[in-house]
């Protein structure tokens, strides 16, 4: 049997002979004359070019790393002939979801410009029933990181130069290039298992750095990513090399699992908020939300190292489920069943039914991998029916002792109070471990994360045990670039290693995470905290039915899930970034010792929680807001939602979540969605009467004349009471009116305001009147004025 890394790793690099080609360069002569071996000839020329390009590639490269039969299954997709090599072939099919029938014999239809082809926006053709006046949005051919370079542009008249390509995509090569020499090495073949393993990750860690914004096709529509392509290209083959080896007869001739992890809201905002450890809250939240994306990363990892495979067949790991790609063959679902029963009993030990795992598959053909979108609707239906008895596995091997009450704890932890502390103090070492993850995992601080099978690491400043599967150690500092199965590198601020994106967002006061209340002293006026909680709307429509029947292949759902990942994981820190250096240059520099307003206490998959300063936090939702927009190249169908729940600091945190988790399904109750939960009511985002963007507006307007006392807190406060009254059982209260009209003309002086403020509540038609909807600027003005002294 073939090993399995050798074959991903053919089928991980089956395609880089693309970026070659691009950089215009020639084709090397000792290879001109191999033509007839690895291009498709059609009875008068060659095409598929690019497979003479990977040769050079893999050999210039990993001559050592590959040996050369691999290269030739690598090579050969379009002309194969082995067994291997067809493997490559039929996975390099199914990724892109099509037959290549409209393919003109191998030759670029566009040939004259393909060089200039950008991958294009997977956003821009979304489309769930909203009319969508397009144009063309492309990317950048840069590496991926979490600048505004991963915006998306819009085509212009203006021609793209073929030298610029060919100059852009050397520079790509040479950084490749660079890095396998750095990383990889030429002299590091290894046979051992655990040596595939490190050079495939390393090598995958690089084309996802430097591939993801290179078009995989510049012949049908360029909207898939070169690294989906070559990724998933690489867990089809896996696949089918284990089925076909295991001369298993199925239609289906692969599983889709997921895993997901229950209980996650409830883990992360069960705090304890004693006096005792008030200042410690903050970290053990952020150290718990950590730790939960730690356990998500971490079984997803082990189960495909068990099963033999590669993290190419994790398709997609965030926002508490992960997904797999596996062969469906009776040795692994033998083993997919011993694991899964490993991990409930790990879970259980430690948190009994706190945090539960359900996994569930659903055998799919090659019409499955190619309309991927269908085959995740369906294993989501799978995914309910296993909820409902998520811990029926668990009563199996319990037994009775499932149902007995858990022992009285003789000293229990002061944070969780659900362990026994530890000798050294009140303190379990589960919460200490979370108060060291919340504590240390801030920007540019923690660097690497190391996922240790073997628990062989002894030192590292942050250490999560998994008992005997393993653990997952943190590093501030790490020279070895070889240490165990994966290395990531933090938001890019290492080194090497694979690109971890996470949201680590946190004000620091004295290099240490600020508590809630150095929060709340950021905010202007009120010295309120506010709880934001988003996420996008109808996204599983999105993905079921989006997109046309003939664009659901795994490769193009593979570019969206890891867009919109890069979104939330990774830009969400820029944001935040900007508008603190927004807050810095309002207030000359006065931060409070603090260094940024917003603490993310989670960001991914498609949502995010983040707590600061009131004022801010509600800007903040509308940054995000907008900033997404462009991100999705303004397509309509593509929105996002959010709650704010505005609060004193000293509220339990738990009751803060919850609020602003029921400001969010308001927001989504709205007829439109794409709308912003709070001061009590749902707003559109702006272009309405009564968007949030008019209210903020109005607000900073209305603070203004407070401040400068050209309108009086008195007034201000009677006209926002009329404001609240004047509907009362659905019928508007007229006698109010008059009443409002007549404060505002005795009472402000300002005859420019006077009229401004008449001519918005007194109309000749009620249905052009401000009159209810004035009370929300108003209660932002009297807010942000809450210190302003009348004379």
């Amino acid at each position: 049997m073939v090993d399995n890394y050798d074959i991903a790793l053919a089928g991980l690099l089956h395609d880089i002979g693309k970026v070659v080609q691009r950089t215009g360069q020639p084709i090397r002569s000792s290879l001109k004359d191999q033509k007839s071996i690895f291009c498709k000839y059609n009875g008068r020329y060659f095409g598929y070019k690019h497979a003479l390009y990977t040769v050079q590639f893999i050999e210039d490269n990993l001559k050592f790393v590959i040996d050369e039969k691999y290269l030739k299954a690598s090579a050969k997709h379009h002309v194969p002939e082995t067994k291997l090599e067809k493997i490559i072939a039929e996975a390099d099919r199914l990724s892109a979801g099509m037959d290549r029938r409209d393919e003109i014999n191998g030759v670029q239809q566009n040939k004259k410009y393909y060089i200039n082809t950008r991958l294009y926006s997977i956003f821009q053709n979304i489309n769930i029933g909203k009319e969508n006046k397009k144009g063309n949005y492309y990317y950048k051919l840069v590496p991926l990181n979490i600048s505004d370079e991963i915006f998306p542009v819009k085509e212009t008249e203006d021609k793209i130069q073929t030298k610029d390509s060919k100059k852009e995509y050397a520079n790509l090569l040479e950084c490749i290039e660079r890095d396998l020499k750095n990383e990889v090495g030429v002299d590091k073949y290894l046979n051992t298992k655990e040596g595939k393993e490190k050079v495939y990750n390393k090598i995958y860690s690089i084309l996802e750095k430097y591939t993801t914004f290179i078009p995989s096709s510049t012949i049908n529509y360029p909207d898939i990513s070169l690294f989906d392509h070559l990724k998933t290209t690489s867990a089809i083959a896996v696949c089918l090399n284990e089925y076909y080896s295991s001369e298993e007869k199925s239609d289906n001739k692969f599983l889709l699992l997921e895993g997901d992890v229950s209980g996650i809201q409830n883990f992360i905002f069960q705090v304890a908020e004693g006096k005792e450890i008030k200042k410690y809250v903050a970290k053990t939240l952020r150290g718990r939300s950590i730790y939960i994306n730690t356990l998500i990363d971490f079984m997803s990892k082990y189960i495909v190292k068990e099963l033999g495979f590669t993290i190419s067949n994790i398709l997609y790991c965030g926002g508490g489920k992960f997904q797999l790609l596996l062969p469906n063959t009776k040795k692994v679902k033998n083993k997919i069943e011993k694991i899964d029963t490993e991990i409930q009993k790990f879970l259980y030990k430690n948190y009994k039914t706190k945090i539960g795992l359900v996994m569930s598959y659903v055998e799919i053909n090659e019409e499955g991998v190619k309309n991927y979108s269908d085959s995740i609707v369906r294993l989501q239906e799978k995914q309910v029916k296993n909820k409902n008895q998520k811990f029926l596995k668990i009563i199996k091997l319990e037994k009775d002792e499932f149902f007995i009450q858990d022992k009285k704890l003789k000293n229990p932890c002061i944070y969780c109070h659900v362990n026994e502390a530890n000798k050294e103090g009140n303190i379990c070492n589960e919460c200490s471990t979370h108060i060291q993850l919340g504590e240390k995992m801030v920007k540019d601080r923690i660097k690497y994360i190391v996922y240790d099978f073997d628990n062989s690491i002894r030192k590292s400043d942050v250490k999560v045990s998994f008992g005997f599967m393993g653990q997952v150690c943190f590093f501030e500092e790490l020279n070895d670039n070889d240490i165990d199965f994966l290395i990531e590198n933090v938001n890019g601020t290492g080194n090497f290693g694979k690109l971890k994106l996470v949201g680590n967002t946190v004000p620091q006061k004295n290099k240490s995470v600020a508590s809630f209340n150095d929060i709340a002293l950021l905010a202007e006026g009120d010295k309120k905290i506010a709880v934001l909680k988003m996420d996008i709307d109808n996204l599983g429509t999105i993905f079921s039915t989006g997109f046309k029947d003939e664009n659901k292949s795994i490769s193009r759902i593979s570019t969206l899930s890891r867009m919109i990942d890069l979104f939330f994981c990774g830009y969400i820190n820029r944001i935040c970034e900007d508008m603190f250096k927004i807050y810095v240059e309002k207030n000359d520099g006065q931060t409070m010792e603090l260094d940024n307003l917003h603490y993310i206490n989670y960001s991914g998959g498609d949502d995010l929680l983040v707590i600061g300063p009131w004022d801010s936090i509600i800007e903040l939702s509308m940054e995000i807001r907008e900033k997404l927009s462009k991100f999705a190249c303004l397509n309509p169908n593509v929105t996002i939602s959010g709650g704010i729940y505005i609060t004193d600091s000293k509220t339990p945190i738990r009751i803060s979540l919850e609020k602003s988790e029921n400001y969010l399904d308001a927001a989504k109750s709205y007829k439109y969605k794409d709308s912003i939960y709070v001061l009590g009511k749902d707003f559109r985002w702006k272009n309405d009467l009564n968007s949030i963007e008019k209210v903020m507006e109005d607000g900073k307007k209305y603070s203004i004349y407070l401040s400068e006392g050209l309108l009086s807190r008195g007034l201000a406060y009677s006209i926002m009471v009329g404001s609240k009254n004047i509907k009362r059982k659905g019928t508007l209260d007229f006698d109010l009116i008059p009443e409002i009209a007549y404060l505002i003309s005795r009472n402000v002086q300002n005859n420019e305001i006077k009229n401004e403020m008449l001519a918005k509540l007194i109309t000749p038609d009620i249905k052009d009147s401000e009159i209810e909807s004035i009370k929300y600027p108003l209660m932002i003005a009297l807010m942000k004025t809450r210190n302003v002294k009348e004379d």
